[in-house]
């Protein structure tokens, strides 16, 4: 499901690693498989091919992480306190720049020996045999549901590996709610929440929280918001009095909201230093037009700084009702204990009408547009936008198909664009879904002298995957990608009751990750020709360019 390499370097020691999850009767398979690639790279070397993609990598993570002053400042940072030389990142990667195949047979001879060698596993306890009888018996019934008096959705699931429990509340909201005159106010909503209620302050929530080893924190988004905590199982009601408390009775005080507003402005401002942000931003707001998919989930600058108490107050009278939202709790807990802790705590709530519950959806651009946002930097960010189905749309698993297998280090855009030619400091895709259609984006760094080159490269890769669709390789690599990425996320109980949350809350049910491997599974070559032919294909697309000085516009 997933393998990974790295090290840790230390100023007197390090460690190389190889990590690898899988499916516990293929462990040793895929133990066999790392020593493999080892033994081959000690006996023949690298490719030149796979040394230069080694250093541009290396290469294009540092200066990413150069773009904002936050991160100078930890680079530089970094490496006073552990090399006492301001310039070591600069030099490492001078030296890193001279290292060829000769060199890495000798390191990799010299440290990678057998008597050196240690290896780790965690596997299921029992048999394979059990342990998957165990996982069918749990697919039936992980995840029950429940209904309080006042229309809100409980979600529980009975997990008693850990005595933790993860709580979560999500409610429908985001930018899909907001309008033009108050962009940024979920955001706001979700900051204040934890910034003192009717009874307690926001020290106090923290110290309650924190005093019994947990945590609790807040959220918002395209589509919703929310709010969670995690702890011992022991502290339940605790949480659920604390979480209750925020989400129903916030106080909104003046001081603490203006501190919260000045919080986001400098958010704001940061993110208009960065060019993947300004090219992202520019990008919606061509596309989406007048629909609120348009609006960024940061805010806008001018309508955040006028957002008054009363206007969070009415906004969080709409929201923060209980046909909105769903409850999940996720832990060592029993379901007839936690209905009890849910009604008694969440009771009070009032009940309300879900937000949205008939949205209009966007207007898509029915031909090529084209943005443009002059930046002084050193790169130049391209963005593509096209068209993609709603969370609900039977299109909806081979697009997201489609999407993986555009964004990793095999696909044919990192392979072709960035591997090959040379035109890419970085490339990968995304998408924006939700109850209306949204967008797939596809998006790439570059040297701003090869912009005109890399757009029409770009294009044209993008169009033979829309004429062509995935290839067999791709499907299954995006196949087991996405269903193995998911899988380990949901081995946490907090991401795995976010996960389900937001399942119910927006139409795809709370028991959807059951049927969503079929989902995948199922997706058919012919399935990915039809969806990149009919969204891909579109003659409305949006191209979104930010960087030093205008071109000329490749579409």
């Amino acid at each position: 499901h997933q393998v990974v390499a790295g090290m840790f370097s230390l100023q007197t020691d390090g460690v190389f690693v190889v990590q690898a999850v899988c499916d516990p009767d293929k462990r040793e398979a895929a133990e066999k498989a790392a020593l493999g690639v080892i033994a081959d790279l000690k006996k023949s070397g690298p490719t030149d091919a796979q040394i230069n993609r080694a250093k541009r990598s290396l290469l294009a993570s540092q200066i990413s992480g150069l773009q904002t002053a936050r991160g100078r400042a930890s680079d530089m940072g970094g490496n006073w306190l552990l090399t006492k030389n301001l310039n070591f990142s600069r030099d490492y990667l001078n030296a890193v720049s001279s290292v060829d195949a000769e060199d890495l047979v000798r390191v990799a001879k010299k440290y990678l020996q057998d008597d050196r060698l240690n290896v780790t596993s965690l596997n299921p306890v029992g048999t394979l045999e059990k342990t998957a009888a165990a996982a069918q018996a749990t697919q039936k019934s992980e995840v029950q549901k429940f209904t309080l008096s006042n229309g809100l959705t409980l979600l529980v699931r009975e997990d008693s590996r850990l005595p933790l429990v993860s709580v979560s509340a999500t409610f429908r909201g985001g930018v899909l709610a907001e309008t033009a005159e108050n962009n940024g106010i979920t955001k706001l909503l979700a900051k204040s929440l934890l910034k003192g209620t009717k009874s307690r302050s926001a020290l106090e929530i923290a110290e309650e929280i924190e005093g019994v080893g947990g945590s609790i924190g807040s959220d918002s988004g395209n589509n919703s918001w929310s709010v969670s905590a995690e702890v011992m199982a022991p502290d339940l009601p605790l949480a659920f009095d604390v979480v209750a408390d925020v989400i129903i009775n916030p106080a909104f005080k003046a001081s603490e909201l203006e501190l919260e507003k000045q919080s986001m402005l400098a958010s704001i401002k940061a993110e208009d230093e960065q060019i993947t942000s300004v090219a992202r931003n520019a990008l919606r707001e061509k596309f989406f037009g007048e629909h609120p998919y348009s609006l960024r989930t940061s805010g806008n600058a001018e309508r955040v700084a006028t957002l008054t108490d009363k206007d969070l107050a009415a906004f969080h009278a709409e929201l923060a009702v209980a046909k909105n939202g769903v409850l999940a709790v996720f832990g060592d807990v029993k379901a007839t204990e936690v209905l009890k802790l849910a009604e008694k705590a969440f009771g009070s709530m009032k009940s309300g009408s879900p937000a949205f519950a008939k949205v209009d959806p966007p207007t898509m651009p029915t031909s090529a547009l084209d943005v443009f946002k002059p930046m002084d930097k050193k790169q130049a960010v391209l963005m593509f936008a096209f068209p993609s189905p709603d969370l609900l749309s039977p299109d909806r698993p081979a697009m997201e198909l489609v999407n993986e297998a555009s964004n990793d280090l095999g696909s044919r855009f990192f392979d072709r664009i960035r591997e090959k030619m040379g035109l890419a400091y970085f490339v990968g895709a995304a998408s924006l879904t939700g109850p209306v259609p949204g967008c797939q984006i596809f998006y790439l760094g570059t040297d701003p002298a090869k912009l005109d080159e890399v757009t029409k490269e770009f294009r044209s890769e993008i169009s033979d995957l829309a004429s062509g669709g995935l290839t067999e390789e791709e499907l299954v690599r995006a196949k087991k990608k996405l269903l193995g990425g998911e899988a380990i996320q949901n081995q946490s109980n907090g991401a795995f009751a976010a996960s389900v949350s937001l399942d119910e809350l927006l139409g795809l049910g709370y028991d959807h990750y059951l049927k969503r491997a079929e989902a995948i599974n199922a997706v058919t070559l012919e399935d990915t020709k039809n969806v990149t032919s009919k969204y891909l294909g579109s003659p409305g697309y949006v191209k979104s360019t930010a960087g030093p000085a205008p071109t000329q516009s490749t579409n």
